[in-house]
């Protein structure tokens, strides 16, 4: 990875932190809980409290021991009961929802709250990334739209990452704004765990039906899921500015799983 790489993709990752910590779910920070119906369901009223939601459950849904909501875009940072309950919570990402559990009725509480590191948003409130001034774009494994059997957006604070990517059909896609045409630099944060290294992969942008470039690549083994490390791919060049669906897909799995993928880095390339 070259030193323009990592000094634009470092800097636009503490510039993302930032935004992130200070913006909430509507344009301006939300300081009293509000109700959120697009969340709530029959017996669990959803609230939302700047990057907090939470769910106030009501006996039925308590005695179900499970609870499920939309998969959200955005990873998660804690999950408790609200009152210090010692019960204990498991929670399951599946493709398009996310199922909470408990075993402990008596000992649980009412008020389930999850604690988010961005804006809980469903997928199709998610804005369209754009780069920046410099043509640096960092695509977060939160705003990928997940398509097949198995593959996921696992929203943990241990994984934030796309993960399950277990069957070759399974693939993930970004859609990204790119207002400069020019060669661009493209690396990937991926994890992969021993002796699962070395599926083939094919990333590729384009607009609508028509593939506009394409980067085959290999994974490289990381030790485990999440160790994750930049994988760099390579360049991509683009004749045209534009909005762009870029996509990943395996091609041949080498073991039992390709890799999770937390982020994908495109930095513009400084012209000769």
């Amino acid at each position: 990875m070259n030193r323009r790489h990592m000094r634009c993709r470092l800097l636009q990752s503490f510039l993302i932190c930032g935004i992130a910590a200070s913006v909430s779910w509507a344009d301006e920070p939300i300081v009293d809980s509000v109700p959120v119906p697009a969340l709530s369901q029959q017996g669990v009223r959803v609230m939302r409290s700047d990057l907090t939601l939470s769910l106030h459950l009501d006996a039925s849904v308590l005695e179900q021991k499970q609870v499920k909501i939309p998969r959200l875009c955005a990873p998660i940072r804690s999950l408790r009961w609200q009152d210090a309950s010692d019960a204990e919570l498991k929670f399951a990402p599946e493709p398009n929802e996310w199922v909470i559990r408990w075993k402990d009725v008596a000992n649980a509480g009412q008020v389930i709250e999850i604690m988010f590191d961005a804006p809980p948003l469903l997928p199709q409130d998610c804005p369209t990334p754009a780069a920046t001034g410099d043509g640096t774009l960092l695509l977060h494994a939160y705003q990928a739209a997940t398509h097949g059997e198995k593959l996921r957006f696992e929203p943990q604070w241990y994984k934030n990452t796309v993960g399950y990517w277990t069957m070759p059909g399974d693939y993930a896609t970004w859609k990204l704004r790119l207002d400069q045409p020019g060669t661009y630099s493209v690396a990937i944060l991926q994890g992969c765990g021993n002796g699962q290294g070395g599926s083939d992969v094919l990333l590729s942008l384009r607009t609508g039906d028509q593939v506009t470039a394409e980067l085959p690549f290999q994974i490289v083994e990381t030790g485990h899921f999440q160790n994750f490390r930049w994988n760099h791919l390579g360049h991509i060049t683009l004749s045209d500015a534009g909005d762009f669906e870029l996509r990943i897909q395996p091609q041949k799995i080498a073991k039992n799983a390709t890799c999770d993928i937390r982020a994908v880095s495109l930095v513009r390339q400084a012209q000769p």
